[in-house]
């Protein structure tokens, strides 16, 4: 009963492994493929903010945000191409920030991705983990199997020695 218990549990933990790196593998994956911005690494976020009566006061604004950011220990760069008015990096995130006039408003937008090294580094160390649970996995299962045939035959073998030795005649001296 005992052997029911304890190999069950210690299966389905290994199992429970195997399958959360399996899962955590598809996540990945999915997210890569249906990213949207692929080219700059997953697309985490995507906001905007709309200011009311500053339209015509976009650079003062981005020079502010710009000073602020800085402030806050965020450098931002002047991007090379315009798909941005600032860009920030770091090894984890790209955030590409936009301002642009909005009929009388102003609209501040931000896009963070996860960078490139960061998603390339999360799938490199999850490749091992999918692969030693499923490697862990087996051989859990090849030595509980090895360990529960050798537990039977030793049980047989000392029935048969048991029974044997009530078969045998006492020898006195």
């Amino acid at each position: 009963m005992i052997e029911l218990a304890l190999g069950s549990v210690v299966s389905l933990w290994l199992l429970f492994g195997l399958m959360t790196g399996i899962t955590l593998g598809v996540i990945v994956l999915l997210a890569v493929l249906f990213s949207r911005d692929l080219k700059r690494g997953v697309t985490t976020m995507v906001s905007e903010t709309l200011a009311p009566g500053l339209g015509s006061k976009t650079d003062v604004f981005l020079s502010n945000l710009e000073k602020e950011l800085k402030r806050r220990g965020l450098i931002p760069r002047v991007p090379l191409d315009k798909g941005a008015d600032l860009i920030y990096r770091d090894f984890f995130n790209e955030v590409k920030i936009s301002v642009a006039q909005d009929g009388t408003g102003l609209r501040f937008g931000y896009r963070i991705s996860a960078a490139t090294s960061a998603v390339v580094l999360g799938v490199v160390l999850l490749i091992p983990f999918v692969v030693g649970s499923a490697v862990l996995f087996a051989l859990a299962i090849l030595r509980r199997d090895n360990l529960k045939l050798t537990l039977d035959e030793a049980g047989r073998v000392a029935d048969v020695l048991t029974r044997g030795d009530n078969l045998k005649p006492e020898l006195h001296d």
